[in-house]
């Protein structure tokens, strides 16, 4: 196989890799086509279709990565919210177990 097409095709299972949320196999993946691009001189011009496939899969790829971080950074800001609340229901509950309040009249 052209080892242009070889890139193209990793990145393509690059994509699924990161639409699926597959995180560890997508840094394994990426870190190999990152070894095979540099190991390759400059691009011949029969390439150039290949190429700009390439930079259309990439720009796809970075797009899901951004949305995913998105996704992320929100998680991340409800489990600060949820971390409040669950410290305001702590608060309530050791108010009303205090031994010094005396319910007894």
């Amino acid at each position: 196989m052209d080892p242009w097409a070889t890139l193209l095709a990793k990145a393509e299972a690059e994509r699924t890799l990161a639409a699926e949320g597959r995180w560890e196999e997508l840094a394994a993946s990426t870190a190999e086509r990152v070894r095979l691009a540099a190991a390759l001189g400059p691009a011949p011009e029969s390439a150039r279709h290949v190429l700009e496939a390439l930079a259309a899969t990439q720009e796809q790829l970075i797009t899901t990565l951004e949305h995913a971080r998105g996704e992320t950074m929100r998680e991340l800001a409800g489990l600060r919210t949820n971390r409040g609340a669950v410290a305001g229901y702590a608060a309530a509950q050791s108010a009303r177990t205090r031994s010094w309040v005396s319910d007894a009249a």
